[in-house]
């Protein structure tokens, strides 16, 4: 069903992005409270909003680390560039979903028709193995000659009579 499948794609779309982002050492706690939740949340859709929030409360720890150390509005000047990654990925990530989904579709398609065929094929051998079979018979039958039961056309010389 189509729900069935958009679960396959859903899951395999948060996997390839948690795998993308497990590369990126600040995400470190963020990865470790994902892999806290329960495997029933852990969805796309849960995945974007918890890294988001990740991303943005790494933003704002690194504003006010560089606030204390006099570095003022200096931070701001990488912030745009987080945004826009993460902005980025997540629109990777949709375009790799809907790639997935496609392919998924096709190869499911390519399934249908070669489990088709295969029963066919199946049909088919058990055909010529029923006619190899009756062939097999006859041949045996044939190579014993003809049967006691059967007549021929032999004489048979009568026993003697005294």
């Amino acid at each position: 069903s189509w729900n069935g499948a958009h679960r396959i794609a859903d899951r395999h779309l948060t996997n390839s992005f948690i795998a993308r982002l497990e590369e990126l050492p600040k995400f470190n706690k963020a990865m470790e409270d994902w892999h806290d939740l329960p495997e029933a949340q852990q969805t796309w859709a849960k995945a974007q909003a918890h890294f988001k929030e990740a991303s943005q409360n790494l933003q704002r720890h690194a504003r006010q680390t560089a606030d204390a150390h006099g570095f003022g509005n200096a931070y701001n000047a990488t912030q745009l560039d987080d945004d826009n990654s993460i902005a980025s990925t997540i629109a990777d990530m949709n375009i790799k979903h809907t790639e997935t989904f496609e392919a998924f579709s096709e190869l499911s398609q390519s399934n249908h028709a070669t489990q088709s065929k295969n029963l066919a094929l199946e049909n088919e051998v058990a055909t010529l193995k029923a006619q190899l079979q009756q062939l097999q018979i006859h041949s045996a039958n044939a190579s014993m000659g003809p049967s006691p039961t059967t007549p021929h056309n032999t004489y048979i010389q009568p026993a003697p009579q005294y």
